[in-house]
């Protein structure tokens, strides 16, 4: 084997380590958007509210998805769950109605889906005041390397969190 190849060979192996070392890819959404006839249907009793409208009502949907490659071993997600809580917390209503949430989160696959969708009532509050509430709020995601080096990455829902006023 002459030294040409040889090179050729080592720079070969050298691009197959590196793209084994490939972080996954991470895609979070929270977003907040007015509420659909079909879910303001689903409200139910509002007998504790002052003339309530389907306006006074939003949906907050957070979605998380993850892939990666065989590299990454040993994943461990931590959702933010609080979400009645966080909602709850803002003053003296209770603000949280109704929602729903899936996870599909095996150990044996290589990705992570988490996903929450949730009714609230809104009235009187601004976007500030949603992020405020949610200003503590974390995700965060580890994972090992192919390099069996211990990553990690934290996102605040606050940061995340998009205003659809349509």
């Amino acid at each position: 084997m002459n030294k040409f190849s040889l090179l050729i060979l080592c720079l070969f192996f050298l691009l197959l380590t590196a793209c084994n070392n490939e972080e996954p890819l991470i895609e979070i959404e929270v977003k907040v958007s007015s509420i659909s006839g079909d879910e303001y249907s689903k409200v139910g009793a509002t007998k504790d509210l002052i003339e309530p409208k389907q306006e006074d009502f939003k949906v907050l949907e957070y979605t998380f998805n993850m892939k990666h490659t065989d590299a990454v071993t040993n994943r461990k997600i931590e959702s933010f769950e609080d979400w009645r809580k966080t909602l709850n917390s803002i003053d003296e209503i209770d603000r949280y109605w109704y929602g729903s949430a899936s996870s599909q989160d095996n150990a044996s696959e290589n990705f992570a889906e988490y996903q929450y969708k949730l009714v609230y009532y809104a009235k009187g509050l601004s976007e500030e005041d949603i992020k405020k509430a949610f200003s503590d709020a974390k995700l965060t995601v580890s994972w090992t390397d192919n390099n069996n080096e211990q990553e990690e990455k934290q996102y605040k829902i606050a940061d995340l969190i998009e205003f659809n006023n349509d």
